[in-house]
């Protein structure tokens, strides 16, 4: 992966209706967000760390002549011990006060067309996930896809637990 290559630099076919998404990784479970969201997909780097932050906000990274706010998916989902040796940062837009926020994820998988056909409505929970920040599952090669609502999920303040 090319630190500061476009998520969306390669042409993606997506059929008419469907939500282009990016699949990632995070402690062995497939998610996604709204594709449109992702600005950008960057190499890991440690952040600056910040005082007076919640838990799973690493500190800031600076980008393009700007300052960025980096959260850890994997301390959002009370994930414990360490993660893979190279995770990766999306740059997401439109998430909070912030307009833009640095997400931490273990890998990114690739680009998936959501046909609206495909997305089930949630059950109460998926993952230990409340359904209220989940925008749908989905099943991609006979596993789940939880597509997150990246604006509830990323700016709430309750604790979230992933399940096994």
């Amino acid at each position: 992966m090319d630190g500061m290559a476009q998520a969306n630099a390669a042409p993606v076919e997506v059929s008419i209706g469907a939500t282009a998404t990016l699949m990632f990784l995070v402690a062995g479970k497939q998610f996604a967000v709204d594709l449109a969201r992702v600005e950008r997909i960057l190499d890991y780097r440690r952040p600056t760390r910040t005082p007076r932050r919640p838990p799973h906000v690493e500190g800031i990274i600076q980008h393009d002549g700007r300052y960025l706010p980096i959260m850890s998916l994997r301390k959002r989902l009370g994930v414990e011990g360490p993660g893979p040796a190279n995770p990766a940062i999306l740059l997401l837009t439109g998430i909070g006060r912030d307009p833009v926020v640095g997400v931490v994820v273990d890998q990114v998988l690739h680009v998936l067309s959501l046909p609206p056909d495909r997305l089930l409505l949630p059950p109460p929970r998926v993952f230990g996930i409340r359904a209220e920040f989940i925008r749908g599952v989905a099943n991609a090669g006979g596993r789940p896809v939880v597509w997150l609502d990246e604006s509830k999920f990323l700016t709430s303040a309750e604790a979230i637990t992933l399940l096994a």
